[in-house]
């Protein structure tokens, strides 16, 4: 009986990296967005929300393979 090995997770740092080169692509300035990252089932989410409260509009959303960076979703919201 052999043990199955899972391939090695993305480091959230690396996941970001990622996040961060489309978003300033398409955004330019995330000066005024909080990032938020969690890892589920189907990937990193990486979520960019206005961090002042009453603020109107929010950043891009990402589904991130996390075992080889591709970028599984995204969607943008102005």
């Amino acid at each position: 009986m052999s043990a199955a090995v899972a391939a090695p997770l993305l480091p959230c740092d690396e996941v970001l990296r990622i996040a961060q080169a489309d978003a300033q692509r398409v955004y330019r300035d995330l000066t005024n967005l909080a990032i938020t990252l969690r890892l589920e089932s189907d990937g990193w989410h990486v979520e960019y929300n206005p961090s002042r409260p009453g603020w109107q509009g929010g950043g891009p959303y990402y589904v991130i393979d996390p075992v080889d960076g591709t970028i599984i979703s995204k969607t943008y919201y102005q």
